[in-house]
């Protein structure tokens, strides 16, 4: 569909946006939580004026703030630009046509007072021996490994504290590598034998290695850096030539103004808005599994034509087209009601749709198969002068009473130990928990406890 207006590609993202998350979370053994998360924070900054442009009179303002809403959202960077054109052709439009040429922009960036800071780059060869001239990674400490499901693959993040080899001003503390893995192969790791750490990048893929025999190996990654004197480092000197200087307001402001009219256009704007804060909540990751991700999806299905078609209704029937369209939504998603009353005054009919008791979840008992979805360990660290203690937090996809898998997310806190292999993020095992205290997943697959582990149980370091 080449001739579709702005309008019409604004609500189809949103059909769209919705599908997809319904997508990558049908299947809790294949969630792919990051996706999720970037999705629905589209629509945490747009929702609104969606609604702004299309209640917008006479047509040609509507068109006008649909394109600028439009450009403002693709300008965000080239990832999300080229997810907006993918999403807009898989419902049938060309949306490149209406956005402006793509501006590349330089990988670092300056920041208030004018320092060079560190973009996020591709590990390649010439990175690894770029960090290890800047860091010490024979002293490096493990700060947090992440591995989890995207999808088919799996990705991964691996944080190491290490101390700098370039000249500081005085002791400043240890700054910290950080590794983020796409398509993820192999994973061997133990809390326990977190000292000491390698990089290697070639034409077969890249390797993360931690102690003596923690592996992470993947196809490809990318690697920044969490250091506040980055700037002093042989690579922020290097940076500093060719980093153009700081420039006020880099991304342009709306060129809209949000003006919903009181009433349906409102309640409905405020119930989509929820119910996307209520999806992106999955950024936490010990809060996957307490929102049923379908039931939303189901609720929203088809919203963006939804709202198009009530705020097409002549003037006297649109606000009560769009608090049927809330209505319905809330109707259909006791959870989303329930959350949502504190955004309303006492007296709106909101309330009266609010269960008398919290919705649960669909993952009910002890499951006797699991399999990880994201194991997420962080040592403990200093923090601004205080000391946070060792976590863990384990999401699980578990089978539901229906015959699905759901999800449902553990935490520990101060684990004694933690460790993790490739097959218990590749399919179920039988598993085996105490509330608070330990878990595991088949042959020691994946096993994480507050008390050391009996000797020799693991085979981790076999």
């Amino acid at each position: 569909m080449t001739g579709a207006s702005a309008m019409s590609m604004f609500a189809a993202l949103l059909d769209r946006s919705v599908a997809s998350i319904g997508e990558l979370a049908a299947d809790g053994r294949r969630f792919d939580r990051q996706a999720v998360v970037q999705i629905a924070d589209v629509w945490d900054n747009n929702a609104f004026p969606l609604f702004d442009a299309a209640l917008s009179r006479p047509a040609w303002l509507r068109e006008r703030r649909a394109r600028a809403a439009l450009v403002w959202m693709a300008d965000l960077g080239p990832s999300r630009r080229a997810w907006m054109i993918e999403q807009a052709a898989v419902a049938g439009h060309r949306l490149e046509p209406l956005l402006p040429p793509l501006v590349h922009r330089a990988g670092h960036y300056r920041d208030y007072q004018g320092r060079v800071q560190p973009g996020i780059a591709p590990l390649t060869a010439t990175a690894v021996a770029s960090v290890a001239k800047d860091y010490d990674l024979a002293r490096a400490e493990v700060r947090t490994v992440r591995v989890e499901r995207a999808g088919q693959e799996l990705s991964g993040y691996v944080a190491l504290a290490v101390p700098r080899r370039y000249a500081t001003p005085g002791e400043r503390g240890d700054a910290v590598v950080q590794v983020f893995l796409s398509d993820v192969r192999a994973v061997r790791f133990d809390s326990d034998d977190g000292a000491g750490a390698t990089l290697a990048a070639d034409a077969a893929g890249v390797e993360v290695c931690v102690g003596v025999q923690g592996r992470l190996r993947a196809a490809s990654a990318t690697v920044g850096f969490d250091d506040s004197l980055w700037h002093l480092s042989h690579a922020g000197q290097a940076a500093d030539a060719s980093t153009p200087r700081r420039r006020a307001g880099r991304r342009k402001p709306r060129q809209f103004q949000l003006s919903l009219p009181p009433g349906g256009a409102v309640d409905a704007v405020t119930v989509l808005h929820q119910g996307m804060l209520e999806i992106r909540s999955v950024r936490y990751a010990q809060a996957v599994g307490r929102v049923s991700l379908r039931e939303l999806c189901d609720t929203f299905a088809g919203a963006g034509d939804a709202v198009l078609t009530a705020a097409g209704r002549p003037r006297a029937a649109r606000d009560d087209a769009l608090r049927r369209l809330a209505e319905g939504w809330l109707t259909r998603s006791p959870l989303l009601a329930h959350r949502i009353a504190g955004r309303f005054a006492d007296d709106h009919w909101v309330h009266a749709l609010v269960p008398t008791s919290s919705p649960r979840s669909t993952v009910t008992g002890q499951p006797t198969q699991a399999q990880v979805t994201l194991a997420d360990y962080t040592a403990a660290h200093a923090w601004f002068g205080a000391v946070r203690d060792a976590s863990a937090v384990v999401n699980l996809a578990v089978p539901c009473d229906d015959g699905t898998w759901g999800l449902r997310a553990v935490k520990f806190q101060r684990p004694a130990r933690l460790w993790l292999r490739t097959a218990a993020l590749t399919a179920p095992h039988a598993v085996s928990y105490t509330a608070g205290e330990s878990l595991s997943l088949g042959d020691d697959a994946f096993i994480v406890t507050r008390h050391e582990p009996h000797p020799g149980h693991g085979s981790v370091h076999g």
